[in-house]
C-alpha cells in the first residue's frame, strides 16, 4: 500500500516540467534528493505517530490529540471537501491525458474518462475490501512495470545521451529565476513523493500497528 500510494500518476506528470523549469541537471537531481529526504522524514514521523495512536484517521487523529478536537474537525472537513478531491481529480486528469493519447480521444473526452475512472474505483472500494485490495495490488504492479519498462527501454536502445547532462550546473539562457523555479519544482516533487501519510489512516485496522505501520 505504501508503494501504491507513493508511486502514482504524479511521477509520470512532473519530471518533464521540473526539468524544463529548473533548466539544469544539477538542480533537478538536487530537488529530487531534497524531496526524497523530506518524504522519508515525514514517513518516519507518521510511522511513530501511527504506532503511538493506532486509530483510523491518520493526521486527523494526530491533530485532535495534539491541538484539540476543533482543529481536527476543520482538517477533516478540509480533507473531505478540498484536499482529497483535489488530489484525486489531478491524478485522474493526468491518467486520462495519457489514456486519451493512447486511445486517440478528443480533449473533451478526457474529463469524461477521468470521472468514469474515479466512479469505477470508488465503487470497487465501496463494494468489498478484498476487491479493493486486489485492485491496489494490480495497479501497483502495473505502475512499477511501466517504470521498469521505461528504464529498460531507454537503456537497451541507447536512447540516452550524456551530452544532455552538460553543462551540469549552469542553467540555460532565458530560464526562470532560480528561486521561482526551485519553488515550483519543490511543489511538483512533493506531489510526486506524496501519499505516504495516507497509510497511517489504516493504523486502526492493522493487527500490529507498532510493527506493520511503523
Amino acid at each position: 500500500m505504501v508503494v501504491g500510494e507513493v508511486i502514482a500518476v504524479g511521477i509520470f506528470l512532473t519530471p518533464a516540467g521540473m526539468a524544463a523549469t529548473l533548466a539544469s541537471p544539477f538542480w533537478l537531481i538536487l530537488v529530487w534528493c531534497i524531496m526524497g529526504f523530506m518524504a522519508m522524514c515525514g514517513a518516519l514521523t507518521f510511522g511513530e505517530l501511527a504506532a503511538r495512536f493506532p486509530q483510523t484517521g491518520g493526521l486527523y487523529i494526530y491533530l485532535r490529540e495534539a491541538y484539540g478536537p476543533g482543529l481536527g474537525f476543520l482538517y477533516g472537513w478540509m480533507s473531505l471537501l478540498v484536499l482529497d478531491p483535489g488530489i484525486t481529480a489531478a491524478l485522474a486528469l493526468g491518467m486520462a491525458g495519457y489514456a486519451g493519447y493512447l486511445l486517440d480521444l478528443p480533449p473533451e473526452k478526457h474529463r469524461v474518462l477521468a470521472v468514469s475512472v474515479i466512479l469505477l474505483l470508488g465503487s470497487a472500494n465501496a463494494l468489498h475490501s478484498r476487491l479493493s485490495s486486489l485492485l491496489a495490488q494490480s495497479l501497483t504492479s502495473v505502475k512499477l512495470g511501466l517504470i521498469l519498462f521505461i528504464v529498460l527501454w531507454g537503456l537497451s536502445l541507447g536512447l540516452g545521451d550524456w551530452s544532455n547532462l552538460s553543462p551540469f550546473v549552469a542553467r540555460r539562457e532565458h530560464s526562470q529565476p532560480l528561486a521561482a523555479a526551485l519553488a515550483a519544482a519543490l511543489v511538483a516533487g512533493f506531489f510526486s513523493f506524496g501519499g505516504w501519510w495516507d497509510t497511517s489512516k489504516l493504523a486502526g485496522e492493522a493487527k500490529n500497528p507498532g510493527s506493520n505501520v511503523l
